[in-house]
């Protein structure tokens, strides 16, 4: 029962790390954006609200959807412990999953060409890969000094 609860407690700390980090990283992304996309305040009403309706959606399909699909993976005991048929399913899960992420990138910014300029979306799509660069690196750097 002891290890029950203390597994229970280790779980629900690691949860909620992992959401605070999730936290800070959605703050340092909006302020990233913020700072370079230059958005009028009337923009930046209109922009805000589809842009994080449209990236929960993407998360959830980016990051939940395709974690449950390892997990069928991992449950399996391994892609080698597979049969070809319940590889041939998820491959066609994932070619899914991965239309629907397009899909959803392509309504977002369609979205997005309502309330903001073409040209201030293509600046956004460079800002994002930006982010995600300087994010990266930012990793990369906290993984060094842990060394």
């Amino acid at each position: 029962m002891k290890k029950i609860i203390l597994t229970t407690i280790i779980i629900m700390s690691f949860s909620n790390l992992f959401a605070q980090k999730f936290e800070k990283v959605k703050a340092l992304k909006t302020a990233f954006i913020t700072d370079r996309l230059d958005l009028s305040s009337d923009e930046a009403e209109k922009f805000w609200p589809v842009y994080n309706q449209y990236e929960k959606e993407l998360h959830q399909l980016q990051v939940v959807e395709r974690m449950a699909i390892l997990d069928q993976i991992a449950e399996k005991g391994g892609v080698s412990k597979m049969t070809e048929k319940e590889s041939a399913d998820l491959l066609q899960k994932i070619l899914d999953l991965n239309e629907k992420i397009n899909l959803k990138e392509k309504n977002k910014y369609l979205a997005l060409k309502k309330v903001i300029s073409s040209q201030k979306i293509l600046k956004l799509i460079k800002v994002e890969e930006s982010f995600k660069r300087e994010l990266f690196k930012l990793l990369q750097e906290q993984r060094n000094k842990k060394d």
